[in-house]
């Protein structure tokens, strides 16, 4: 087994400095430093090892989340109203025209799904609405629509994850430093650069066009990812069941 050898007086040096045997005791003391330290006062994992653990663990408990409900409420007034085979406008609002008509497509689909007939925000023609009311009435109103399905997508958190190649202490057949790729036990580190996503979450309200009255909210949380499409979609999907949940469809 080869080991490149890390400058061990300053904790880390940033590269590898040679590519030559460690003596077997030494090597082991790396192993154990890097998967477990069983002598806390002896083992002195460096400050770049700790970084890497961390910002590791980090990503693996970001990947484990869910797309889930965070909260939700229903307007006793509207028990037992159902929506089914009833005309819905659906809206989005979104920073981005992208992802707006992402979210009127999805948004729409599922309540399609649910039963009821969607028309998208997009294709209404609201007109000047009147000062101080919901924009979205004068729409609803002009199709004849028995609902409004509003949602609101914003970014709920951003995750920065390493990206390009990673350096490590390899082990195994010449264990050297190549295309600025190593290994140490399985653990890497990255020399340049981060992927950015972005974890969106979704505050939907369903909307009384005849009096603007709110009949049931909710609002849901993703797990971040660059994959902005199944994002919203999972939003929409996690939306419509809670909404379907709650007896209007």
């Amino acid at each position: 087994m080869r080991l490149l050898e890390v400058r061990r007086d300053s904790g880390y040096s940033g590269f590898p400095v040679a590519d030559r045997p460690l003596p077997a005791d030494a090597a082991q003391a790396d192993l154990r430093c890097v998967a477990r330290c069983a002598d806390p006062g002896t083992c002195h994992p460096s400050p770049m090892t700790r970084t890497v653990a961390i910002a590791t663990l980090t990503v693996l408990l970001a990947g484990c989340a869910t797309t889930q409900i965070d909260a939700q409420w229903s307007n006793p007034d509207y028990a037992g109203r159902s929506l089914r085979g009833a005309a819905v406008l659906v809206v989005c609002e979104a920073q981005e025209p992208t992802l707006q008509r992402i979210c009127e497509d999805k948004v729409a689909g599922q309540i399609a799904a649910l039963g009821g007939v969607p028309t998208r925000g997009s294709q209404a023609a609201a007109g000047t609405p009147v000062a101080g009311t919901d924009p979205y009435l004068a729409a609803a109103r002009k199709i004849g629509a028995r609902a409004i399905v509003r949602t609101t997508l914003g970014t709920s958190a951003v995750v920065a994850a390493p990206a390009g190649p990673t350096v490590g202490i390899g082990i195994g057949g010449g264990g050297g430093y190549r295309g600025g790729v190593g290994g140490f036990g399985g653990i890497s580190f990255p020399v340049g650069g981060t992927r950015v996503s972005n974890a969106y979450a979704s505050e939907t309200a369903l909307i009384d066009p005849a009096n603007g009255a709110l009949m049931w909210s909710a609002r849901a949380s993703s797990s971040a990812s660059q994959d902005a499409t199944g994002q919203i979609a999972e939003l929409a999907k996690s939306a419509a069941d809670a909404l379907s949940q709650s007896g209007f469809f």
